[in-house]
């Protein structure tokens, strides 16, 4: 029996560690297209127009267009995530004392005697 306990642990380990990577990974990819969209935005803020396209759109502007708007759909979500993260922050530590001081085991509130 004692184990399948250690196997548990070991399985809960191993997932957690994956959880991580994964955040660690997505953060990455997060960063990446970040920085990758906002440097082509700012190298190719003032170029010159190529209307040589098959409907005469020049494409680097299509290209300008397609990373702002992801820029800002990425902004967007970060200030709704620093919403939520921030509302989280203010919340947890209210319940946590709350748990805390409802929890907490003295030997006078286990009406212990300690005079032998």
């Amino acid at each position: 029996m004692g184990g399948t306990g250690q196997y548990m642990k070991h399985g809960r380990e191993k997932s957690q560690a994956a959880k991580r990577l994964l955040a660690l990974s997505l953060c990455a990819v997060f960063v990446a297209v970040t920085l990758l969209s906002a440097t082509y935005v700012f190298t190719h803020a003032n170029h010159a127009h190529d209307r040589c396209g098959p409907v005469g759109n020049c494409t680097t502007c299509v290209n300008l267009t397609a990373a702002l708007t992801l820029l800002e759909s990425i902004s967007i979500a970060m200030a709704a995530m620093a919403l939520i993260a921030g509302g989280f922050f203010i919340v947890l530590p209210v319940r946590r004392t709350a748990v805390f001081h409802r929890g907490f085991s003295t030997l006078v509130r286990l009406k212990v005697r300690l005079n032998n």
